[in-house]
């Protein structure tokens, strides 16, 4: 597995779709409103699927009963379980969806190589970041680290966490100023990937 860059004229870098979700409701950058949990849910499984979802919030868990989808949840392992397998089934899941923490590509490699290996083929990883200001972008290093565990981007996806008034964002009600910087976040990262081998292939 190698943490290199994408080779100069990687197609896929150059052609991963950017989508905007936009919420009708304010939630913290970094959150995921219940609307858009619903469709991420929905976009992005089948019925018959499962979905674990890895030290996720229980908005995920509410919107995959909503939606009548099989449902898990896992924490993340820490250092003193001597990197163990998740406790869910390996292979089985059309759908993880995973709150990354930080670090860097050569830290998150591994426990991004376990949960690929939660996925059926063609299944689903949907990872979930919070926008920085900084050196380390969290959704770079994600992106990077999916790759190197073997995994293929597909989709960029903004969701919106301040509605749309007036055609203006209103993000008054989240001073969440990052150190140093000057923008206030109104947004929550999405970055989905897919294994080999499904419907998209």
């Amino acid at each position: 597995m190698s943490l290199a860059p994408p080779a100069t004229g990687d197609q896929t870098s150059s052609t991963v779709p950017l989508t905007v979700w936009p919420t009708l409701t304010d939630t913290q950058p970094g959150a995921i409103p219940p609307a858009a949990a619903a469709r991420a849910i929905a976009t992005f499984s089948q019925p018959d699927d499962l979905i674990v979802v890895i030290d996720g919030p229980v908005i995920i868990r509410d919107a995959a009963i909503h939606l009548h989808r099989r449902y898990t949840a896992v924490s993340r392992p820490t250092t003193d379980t001597g990197g163990r397998a998740w406790p869910s089934p390996a292979g089985h899941a059309g759908l993880v969806i995973d709150y990354p923490p930080a670090g860097d590509p050569q830290t998150l490699l591994p426990a991004f190589v376990q949960t690929a290996g939660l996925l059926r083929p063609g299944g689903i990883l949907l990872t979930v970041h919070t926008p920085t200001a900084g050196a380390t972008d969290p959704l770079t290093t994600g992106i990077t680290t999916a790759r190197a565990a073997g995994l293929r981007y597909l989709q960029h996806i903004v969701v919106l966490t301040t509605p749309i008034s007036g055609g203006r964002l209103h993000p008054a009600g989240h001073p969440h100023i990052p150190p140093g910087g000057l923008v206030v976040p109104v947004h929550t990262d999405l970055a989905v990937f897919t294994t080999a081998g499904g419907r998209r292939d």
